[in-house]
């Protein structure tokens, strides 16, 4: 089976935040048999295969639909206290 390895890159985006250098994060998925980059510069953050791959993103979108539906909730709540009010 396929193996894919996912890489982490910084991109700097030209503006200073708190006296540092504000960075750009972007993911790459690249198939093992495809890859050419150069493990040393580039490190690796993961090698999955296709269902390690896809676990992880139905694990991301659990996380994400939580986070929306926890502040959905916080939202909701603060409008009912308004209308108590």
């Amino acid at each position: 089976m396929e193996t894919y390895n996912i890489y982490m890159d910084e991109l700097p985006v030209g503006e200073v935040v708190d006296g540092e250098e504000a960075i750009e994060i972007e993911f790459r998925v690249v198939p093992t048999s495809d890859d050419d980059g150069d493990a040393e510069h580039e490190a690796v953050i993961a090698g999955l295969d296709l269902v390690d791959l896809i676990n992880l993103r139905d694990a991301l979108q659990q996380e994400i639909d939580n986070y929306a539906l926890s502040s959905l909730e916080a939202e909701a709540g603060r409008l009912n206290a308004d209308d108590l009010a």
